[in-house]
């Protein structure tokens, strides 16, 4: 591989995982945003139908979510595959609302609460791509085009340039689920109404659970040659807008059993409708939008900062990760990304938005999604142990974070750029 190609490569490939991380911040702001077990819709006419829709929409957006870490995380493989490192820490977008890295000007999406509008958003950020687009590595309209471009480089590379598959976080050590509790909604919203068999307790729940992810629709894999790396970037475009061949990009997996990220947001679209602006505001908590933390007031300061930290970390984990292999890889990125996300953001992030910022908009507290640059990258673990610490009890942040925060791997990063632990 010539020099030129493999800094083409490199560079695009890190493009590759910039949009991944413009979208993903985008998508988990609407999902925190929606009550997914309404308490106030039962005396509604249209209760039932609200409620269902609510934990429905909640489902599908974090499904989306979930892969587009997978798509960050393949993109990742390929550029490690080709000796590349993989840059995750502080390179969120800086500010929202955004475009999305190389697209064509004129298109922003934000930070918003889930509105008919917002799923507009989501569909342009998905769109297939037309009959005929030509690859492009800058101004794209469709993330196909991008990826299409970085298909034609992959296409001049040879298998002996893919040679650091030890290095890659891989599908057999349980990186990846497609589903996870936040994925899966139910049938029907009131579905806990009815009644119990007390000779077989899990038969209700199994039947109305929704799974929008499949496992044959796409999983992490090792890149270990060009064709591997052709099967990657294939199922990352699937996923996303379907298949270009099927007018209503419908499926993203030979099976039939997912439908593409496009089309989820497309059904979303069409069955917010049916609902007026006060049925939402049942479902849907009033978050600002795009909010800064330079924009809130001073008392919620510690609970902010403490949330980005967390989320910065959690990708200086996953970057660190790719310096990695084996045991100690695991431990960085299953251990310390995984179970961050689940068991530390999700609770930081689903208890904030229940304080009220009792301002005339009657806006609650929501995420910023900032990048949080460390002190020192050697001392990251401590400083995100102080903020912590740091945060007031007023503020009613889960007891248990504190104790989760300190069980993360503590990434060292000397001045020299060693990792050390």
């Amino acid at each position: 591989m010539s020099p030129e190609l493999r800094k083409a490569l490199y560079t695009h490939l890190q493009t590759a995982i910039e949009i991944e991380l413009s979208t993903i911040p985008i998508y988990l702001y609407t999902y925190y945003s929606i009550q997914r077990q309404p308490q106030n819709t039962d005396n509604l006419p249209n209760g039932q139908a609200l409620a269902t829709f609510a934990n429905k929409a909640g489902g599908i957006l974090m499904s989306v979510a979930v892969e587009e870490m997978l798509h960050m995380s393949l993109s990742c493989n390929i550029l490690r595959a080709l000796g590349g490192e993989p840059k995750l820490y502080c390179r969120s977008p800086g500010a929202y609302p955004t475009n999305l890295p190389h697209h064509k000007a004129g298109f922003s999406v934000g930070l918003e609460p889930l509105s008919a509008h917002q799923l507009d958003q989501f569909k342009i950020i998905e769109i297939p791509e037309a009959a005929g687009a030509p690859p492009q590595r800058d101004n794209w309209t469709s993330i196909g085009q991008f990826y299409r471009y970085i298909l034609e480089l992959i296409d001049e590379t040879s298998d002996e340039d893919f040679g650091h598959a030890e290095e890659q976080v891989a599908a057999h050590r349980g990186y990846y689920s497609p589903n996870n509790v936040d994925t899966v909604y139910p049938k029907d919203g009131y579905y806990l109404k009815q009644p119990e068999n007390p000779f077989d307790p899990v038969k209700r729940g199994a039947s109305q659970a929704q799974y929008p992810n499949n496992r044959d629709s796409g999983h992490l894999i090792r890149i270990r040659s060009k064709a591997d790396a052709h099967r990657a970037i294939h199922s990352i475009m699937l996923e996303g807008e379907g298949y270009t061949t099927d007018p209503t990009h419908k499926r993203d997996d030979p099976e039939h059993n997912e439908v593409s990220h496009w089309y989820k947001y497309d059904q979303l679209r069409q069955e917010i409708a049916d609902f007026s602006a006060k049925d939402l505001a049942d479902i849907v908590m009033p978050f600002p939008v795009n909010p800064t933390r330079a924009s809130y007031p001073a008392q919620f300061l510690p609970l902010v900062d403490l949330a980005n930290a967390v989320y910065s970390y959690l990708f200086l984990l996953t970057e660190t990760a790719y310096r990695h292999k084996g045991d100690v890889q695991e431990s960085i990125f299953y251990i310390g990304m995984h179970k961050g996300m689940i068991f530390i953001l999700d609770k930081i992030l689903g208890g904030m938005r229940y304080l009220s910022l009792n301002n005339p908009a009657g806006n609650v507290l929501a995420p910023t999604f900032e990048n949080y640059s460390f002190t020192s990258l050697a001392t990251a673990k401590q400083e995100l142990i102080n903020l912590c610490m740091a945060v007031p009890a007023s503020l009613g942040l889960d007891s248990n974070i504190l104790g989760r925060i300190q069980d993360l791997p503590d990434v060292n990063i000397g001045p020299d750029g060693i990792v050390r632990f």
